[in-house]
């Protein structure tokens, strides 16, 4: 069921217990907050310290702050109530504004929904915010920042002036009979077409990349049985998270696990040996193993004895893409012979080289990081450029004499597209999508 958006909503801004939590307040009904709770109002963006009662009894004595609608994140009235930790206190707040009418507990992303429907925000800067909340690296956080800032808003806002310009070349041209269209306008047109064209690709390019930081690139460990793959995750993970015995095939399925990588986002897969064998579960083990391989950013090749076959790995499982494989000897505390084709050797057990395998790791990761600071990192954002390309696409199939009123339109749906991305759109359903994933008190 829908709440009413003219409902006075509040939350808490922090889940779990703690030495503080802030009530949030918003909306039209916001200014009765000091008759609820029988304080004087303070001066607006003021921390002021008010003791908070409701019929004679006291709540608690807490800062408070009151941030008229012209100047909260909301653009609605808003209170502020820095309490005390207690979920005594909290809940007992709640039931009292619960009591008044038109009062109600927030839906996860409201206060920002409605700072994106009061136009405080675009929706690009609105899931930065839910991106700024999730971000697990300082690279996840650092482009979601950078969001937030209004960097990716600027990008779009640009490329929509830019397609209003040559719509109003291609509208100009209307006016014209075929023969008089003017060589100049014409070429003016085409030039600044593929300008745009050309600058929405590349970005788009880069969105592919982005999603990496915002996911974690995939680097899979890989190798024959009893190798020392399981014994490398647990080390770089500081997990035991895979089982490591001295019997081959141990690992059957894939496990999975994300660290930290100097800021960036890496997703660790150990992976089944890779071996001929009869066990229908190993075989299904071996799978997917080569095909978690082929999506992989970066592969780690483990050998015990240098014997890598570099070649036949890339024939045989990668079909010869191009991915990244970095050749790791193992076991070089037990295991010492005069072969150096590895890129470096180590011992899980005893650590020895694996800060040199991290540092390769990141060498080779950060190289694929976009080098643009405005990057698309939402399904939602990548979609409506690819639309709004496709548009302009098509427009190189059409005759700028004969189909001028045909390119106007391509270029109206390009434009709408683009403005998408920013504005709010008049469907509800896509707005409650946006904002379900946050949390609630955002």
């Amino acid at each position: 069921m829908k709440q009413n958006e003219y409902d006075t909503i509040f939350a808490s801004a922090s889940q779990f217990r703690s030495a503080i939590k802030i009530i949030r307040i918003s909306g039209r009904n916001a200014k009765k907050i000091p008759n609820i709770f029988n304080f004087k109002r303070p001066r607006p963006r003021i921390f002021s310290l008010r003791r908070l009662t409701h019929k004679n009894n006291i709540i608690d004595v807490a800062p408070v702050v009151w941030l008229p609608k012209s100047k909260s994140f909301t653009g609605e009235d808003t209170y502020e109530l820095y309490i005390h930790g207690s979920f005594v206190i909290e809940k007992l707040i709640f039931k009292i504004l619960t009591s008044y009418k038109n009062f109600r507990l927030a839906e996860p992303g409201e206060f920002t929904k409605r700072a994106t429907l009061n136009g405080n925000i675009d929706l690009i800067q609105a899931e930065s915010i839910n991106d700024i909340v999730n971000s697990q690296t300082e690279k996840q956080l650092s482009v979601a920042q950078t969001q937030l800032d209004g960097s990716l808003s600027n990008v779009v806002k640009s490329w929509r002036e830019e397609i209003i310009y040559i719509s109003s070349l291609i509208e100009s041209l209307i006016d014209f009979s075929d023969e008089d269209i003017p060589e100049e306008l014409s070429n003016l047109f085409l030039k600044n077409l593929k300008t745009i064209q050309k600058k929405i690709k590349d970005t788009l390019k880069s969105a592919t990349l982005a999603s990496f930081i915002k996911e974690g690139f995939i680097v899979t460990i890989i190798g024959k049985p009893n190798v020392g793959k399981s014994s490398l995750i647990n080390a770089l993970t500081k997990l035991n998270i895979s089982i490591v015995t001295d019997f081959p095939g141990t690992t059957r399925d894939l496990i999975q696990q994300k660290i930290d990588v100097k800021g960036l986002p890496v997703i660790l897969y150990d992976t089944a040996g890779i071996r001929k064998t009869n066990n229908i579960i190993e075989k299904k083990g071996i799978e997917l193993a080569i095909n978690i391989m082929k999506k992989s950013n970066l592969i780690l090749n483990l050998c015990e004895d240098g014997n890598f076959n570099y070649k036949t790995l890339q024939k045989e499982f990668l079909d010869d893409s191009k991915i990244k494989i970095i050749n790791v000897k193992t076991k070089v505390d037990i295991k010492k012979n005069s072969k150096k084709n590895a890129d470096v050797e180590i011992s899980s057990k005893t650590n020895f080289g694996i800060n040199i395998l991290l540092e390769k790791i990141y060498s080779y990761l950060s190289g694929l990081e976009p080098k643009e600071s405005s990057l698309l990192t939402s399904e939602r954002q990548i979609s409506h450029s690819k639309k709004a390309l496709s548009a302009l696409n098509r427009i190189n199939k059409l005759s700028i004499i004969k189909e001028t009123e045909l390119i106007a339109e391509e270029l109206r749906l390009a434009s709408k597209h683009i403005s998408n991305i920013t504005s709010f759109i008049d469907n509800e359903d896509v707005l409650d999508k946006i904002f379900s994933s946050f949390c609630i008190g955002k």
